[in-house]
């Protein structure tokens, strides 16, 4: 198939124009700026959901839906719920949540290997920040070998970096 440039550079700057092209690098780049100059920090959203929940957070993200909010995946101190819970980046407070589908998050992972970690998703984010020197603006847990890992995008004054933390402490920051 063939598709000629003469009508797609036109349609592509209807879309932008329109305002329908931003789901690429630009709205991430959007959502990334907004988490670095919110109020409230990925460290303090986690504790707003932790506390809530009375369980372990495994995810976190800054989406810019509502105007903007935390989305902190935590799972229940059974093991046997996943709740997604939403932070306003202003106040900290939880402003809703949603359950999540939970077989499907569990596939490699399983809910007893995240809570015997030596080191949890709140812990992972400030070592993350300290090592790349910036701020955190998403985090999940992974699986490693037969433990948990922790992927973390930290903002610098460089730009994003990615920063592997593993169970027990250790980090990575790739450039």
């Amino acid at each position: 198939m063939k598709i000629s440039l003469t009508y797609a550079l036109p349609a592509l700057a209807l879309a932008g124009v329109l305002g329908l092209a931003q789901t690429g690098p630009a709205s991430a780049a959007n959502e990334d700026e907004m988490a670095k100059n919110a109020k409230v920090s990925i460290s303090q959203a986690v504790d707003a959901a932790e506390a809530k929940a009375k369980g372990k957070a495994t995810e976190v993200e800054f989406d810019d839906d509502y105007g903007g909010r935390w989305e902190v995946k935590v799972l229940s101190p059974g093991g046997d719920t996943l709740i997604k819970y939403f932070v306003d980046p202003n106040t900290g407070q939880v402003v809703g949540e949603e359950e999540q589908t939970f077989e499907k998050y569990w596939t490699m992972l399983k809910p007893a290997d995240f809570q015997k970690a030596q080191v949890q998703l709140k812990d992972a984010i400030m070592a993350a920040e300290k090592a790349a020197m910036g701020k955190a603006t998403s985090a999940e847990v992974e699986r490693s070998g037969d433990a948990v890992a922790y992927e973390i995008d930290v903002i610098t004054d460089q730009g994003s970096k990615d920063v592997s933390v593993d169970a027990t402490g250790k980090v990575v920051v790739d450039d």
